[in-house]
């Protein structure tokens, strides 16, 4: 402030729950160094004034919270901060004893209920920002965590309720490192407070600051990282022109013909054809896949020289499958000194350049050939076959990718970017040029410079599908030059033969080690879109190859299967939820199942225990309350003694008592809590020493995301989180699932979750998708996933206030916008960005046709949102022919406008193409509007 022209600092107040370990006092006597009041609030018998500064206080008191409060706001300043450090004590994970948890918890949960009751009814001027202090409470760093305090995790969650109840508070969740000596914590705590940064879930670990985001899972993706079909499937495409449609369909397997082999694929080598055959631009009709590896599995009547369970190689259309049925005649046995995948890498390539150099450009020792794109799969191999015919090698290349073909011998290279390396190819051949082009590259004047590099009388072999010249053109340029269209696979329909002496001719070669397989990138076939993006960037040197040999033989991945001489643990077991999963882990295999409740079963859970007897399994029902320890005890020393080992845990159980915290009590927490903390800490310790092949917890929604009036069940979700990570830090399975509402069955479909959660913006999980997502959870490795279906349209101010979902900027625009979605929403997805664009005024019209755009391209150029410069040209961003078709298909299947390709080549910005899709949209409503009228006086 400012008085009489000389400025006066006015300090602030703070208020700090003291820890015992001293983490407060060091933090008290920073703030004191830099002018802040600050009263320390130990926990004691009852409410005591011990010095100026400091006070006890009952900490299950609510009225000593209260008049500390009163009577802090009365002496100090304005108080600009509360930090609760009593949630710093969290005791040593294996030594807690139940007693100690529920303490434990009490100290953190009860104390901070009692802390925000009593600061919201105080009524102050301003409100303070909270700082709920843990150490060791999170899993980070994700390669390694610490966390002794998991006892402290409960917190986390209930902060998130915290911020939606009472965002005037801003409550900020901060995790010290435990490891850290009581300076070095306060130090850090410290620093976060006087930094007024925006992040609200904070952890420290040694010199690193993690934040919390919300990631997109790998689920998500259309392909990625899903169940694949447990039938055959094949490769293709919900809709073509983007890659990001890419599916796994289900196909039936055809029995060879007489002439023919059935090969289960083992690998398959991506082509360039196939980019264009999923954006839609590949002239005519075809199949994507043109070569694979894999095992022969049947074999026609007329076949010789193959057997099922040869090893082989082929040129076989439509390979992106899981078998695939081909003429005997384009298959050979595979070099046993090559992998699947290096073999995979073979045909086409190694094809398309033998066939191009030695039958149509007819080689020869002495010979100069420029092969353009020479680091590519078809590039490698013609420099290889070129240098063993003895001809001299030129090629082009992008920078980043010489030094691969320097490795091969290859002495000069120029630039595939620019349109330089035909001065350059003058120069270096002294102005004779070269007898042979190879080419693939045919934008802007690619083919018109590599006709002027090449000699009189030479030859210009061009591999490429798209935009090559026709015999006119030739003429008109260089009527000397012989031009030489290569397609590969016509040829293979005219001369199987030819391709047949080839494949062998390679094959030797390849055995006795004259050919090499290229270098490879190489992706599972749950990553095949990710492969396409990466051709389509132009990433790779070599060859792309997916593989499919991490797979097991007849099915592409191993149904999860439950043992059938174990037993399976289920709390919660009688409730829907417990009996879905029992139902489901029966049909799966289980046959000895242990239903826990706290209820004798009624007689509709009778019956459905008796059909789960009929289908085999044999049920033992344990009446008993997961919460108490002797119980629990009972129950493991019971399935021990039945001698069928115990194999798994589902924790389903769990309670609800709703209420706002301004109307909760310590006793509606702890009956929220006593369940889900308690009762999982005791299926921890007395089953931490079998060897369990699963622990699955059931966590939710509301400690993933918080939600208004449910601060307990978030609270009690969010140790099951913790636990999760704890226990995977030990070597034992642990896995968290925040499932969102499941409808039809369960307590929260009875208490109508259904409207409670779509007034949130969220829909609700059917019984199929719980079992769906079960299973897909089981099979992997995460140790905490959420499956909630989200209606992003209603999510877009809430992800741009609130740090944990920054990440989803760009990913909540995307779907919202019409980017695929594994839960796909009511509607259909691209209808939301149509209906906001339809309902926001001219200046929103504007901000979210740039968001989208650049959203999109982003997608497309394998870059983050940030990197991308609304007013820099797209082709100067990288963005090339390919891409920019596959650009143009989004936006023209998104927004129902089109934009010819040559706006993008010709340098367009994203903000002027914001402007020009804005304006067709204008004049399409325009016209829509004129035909509505008219047809209006029609019907009139």
């Amino acid at each position: 402030t400012t008085t009489n022209g000389e400025t006066k600092v006015t300090s602030k107040g703070w208020l700090i729950l003291a820890d015992t370990q001293g983490i407060a006092q060091h933090l008290a006597s920073q703030l004191r160094s830099v002018g802040e009041v600050c009263t320390l609030v130990f926990a004691g018998e009852k409410y005591q004034q011990i010095a100026p500064a400091e006070f006890t206080i009952n900490p299950n008191n609510l009225e000593d919270f209260e008049e500390v409060i009163e009577t802090v706001a009365a002496k100090s300043p304005s108080l600009s901060g509360v930090v609760q450090c009593w949630t710093t004590k969290a005791g040593e994970g294996k030594a807690i004893n139940s007693e100690e948890l529920e303490s434990l918890s009490k100290l953190g949960c009860g104390t901070t209920l009692s802390l925000v009751q009593a600061l919201v009814k105080a009524g102050l001027s301003s409100q303070p920002r909270l700082w709920l202090v843990t150490s060791g409470a999170q899993g980070v760093p994700s390669n390694h965590p610490v966390i002794p305090g998991v006892a402290q995790s409960s917190v986390w969650g209930m902060g998130k309720v915290i911020s939606l109840e009472h965002p005037e508070l801003n409550c900020t969740r901060l995790d010290l490192d435990p490891e850290e000596t009581v300076e070095d914590q306060a130090d850090v705590l410290f620093n976060e407070i006087w930094s007024e940064d925006s992040e609200d879930q904070i952890a420290w670990r040694g010199d690193g600051r993690y934040v919390a985001r919300l990631v997109a899972s790998h689920y998500r993706q259309p392909i990625a990282k899903q169940l694949i079909p447990s039938q055959p499937f094949k490769l293709g495409s919900s809709q073509k022109g983007s890659l990001d449609n890419l599916i796994l369909e289900p196909v039936t397997r055809r029995s060879p013909g007489a002439g023919e082999v059935e090969i289960r694929v083992k690998a398959t080598g991506l082509n360039f054809r196939d980019v264009l055959i999923a954006l839609d631009v590949y002239p005519g009709e075809a199949v994507m896949g043109g070569d694979c590896a894999g095992e022969v599995v049947a074999v026609g009547s007329e076949v010789r020289g193959f057997h099922v369970g040869d090893s082989v190689m082929a040129m076989a259309q439509g390979s992106f499958s899981q078998y695939v049925t081909v003429d005997a005649t384009y298959v050979v046995i595979k070099p046993e000194n090559l992998s699947f995948e290096e073999a995979a890498s073979i045909p086409a390539n190694f094809l398309t350049a033998y066939y191009a150099l030695h039958y149509v450009a007819k080689i020869e020792a002495g010979d100069r050939i420029l092969i353009h794109a020479g680091a590519g799969g078809t590039g490698m191999a013609a420099v290889q076959i070129a240098q063993q015919a003895g001809a001299e090698v030129l090629a082009t290349a992008s920078p980043p990718k010489w030094q691969a073909l320097r490795d091969m011998g290859v002495k000069h290279i120029m630039n595939s970017r620019t349109l330089e390396f035909a001065d350059q190819v003058m120069e270096i051949t002294k102005g004779e040029g070269v007898n042979i082009v190879l080419n693939s590259l045919t934008s802007g004047g690619f083919i018109s410079k590599s006709m002027s590099v090449v000699s009189h009388g030479g030859r210009f072999v061009e591999i490429a599908k798209r935009g090559i010249w026709d015999s006119s053109q030739v003429a008109a340029v260089r009527p000397d030059v012989s031009y030489l269209v290569v397609d590969l696979i016509k040829k293979s329909q005219e001369q199987p033969e030819l391709i047949n002496s080839m494949l062998h001719e390679l094959k030797d070669k390849l055995w006795n080690s004259l050919l090499k397989p290229p270098p490879m990138k190489v992706f599972p076939i749950e990553e095949v879109i990710d492969a396409f993006r990466y051709m389509q960037q132009a990433k790779h040197i070599g060859k792309i190859v997916v593989s499919q040999t991490q797979l097991a033989d007849g099915t592409t991945q191993k149904p999860l299967s439950f043992r059938s001489g174990a037993s399976y643990l289920i709390t919660g077991g009688m409730g829907g939820l417990g009996l879905l999963v029992a139902n489901w882990m029966v049909s799966k295999g289980a046959k000895h199942l242990v239903l826990l409740g706290r209820r004798s079963p009624d007689d509709a859970i009778r019956k459905k225990i008796t059909e789960l007897e009929m289908a085999g399994a044999s049920v033992v029902v344990e009446k008993a309350d997961v919460s108490d320890l002797e119980s629990m005890t009972r129950v493991l020393h019971k399935i021990e003694q039945s001698n069928i080992p115990l194999a798994g845990v589902i924790h389903s159980a769990g309670m609800l008592s709703d209420g706002v915290l301004q109307n909760q009590s310590w006793s509606s927490f702890e009956k929220v809590m006593a369940p889900k903390v308690q009762g999982v800490w005791h299926l921890h310790q007395l089953t931490q020493n079998q060897p369990l092949d699963f622990f699955v917890m059931f966590s939710s929604v509301a400690s993933l995301f918080g939600s208004p009036g449910q601060g307990n069940h978030s609270a009690a979700n969010a140790f099951l989180d913790g636990l999760a990570h704890y226990r995977r830090v030990q070597g034992l399975p642990g896995l968290s699932i925040h499932w969102g509402a499941v409808s039809q069955i369960g307590e929260a479909a009875e208490r109508g979750a259904d409207l409670r959660v779509s007034k949130q913006g969220m829909g609700v999980i059917s019984p199929t998708q719980v079992l769906e997502s079960l299973e897909l959870l089981m099979s992997g490795s995460d140790v905490e996933v959420g499956v909630i279906p989200i209606e992003w349209s209603q999510w877009q101010e809430r992800v741009a206030q609130w740090p944990f979902l920054a990440d989803w900027q760009e990913i909540t625009t995307a779907i919202a916008f019409g980017a695929p979605n594994a839960i796909a929403p009511n509607k259909t997805q691209e209808n939301y960005l149509l209906e906001q664009l339809k309902s926001v005024s001219q200046s929103e019209i504007e901000k979210i046709l740039i968001a989208h755009i650049q959203n999109e391209t982003a997608q497309v150029l394998g870059i983050k949102n940030y990197q991308i410069d609304i007013h820099k040209p797209l082709n100067e961003m990288g963005l090339d022919s390919l891409m920019s078709i596959e650009l143009r298909n989004r936006i023209q299947s998104q927004l129902e406008v089109d934009v010819p390709i040559t706006k993008f080549m010709e340098g367009i910005t994203i903000a002027a193409l914001s402007n020009e899709l804005n304006e067709q949209r204008t004049q399409s409503s325009s016209t829509d509007k004129v035909k509505e009228s008219k047809r209006i006086k029609v019907e009139l």
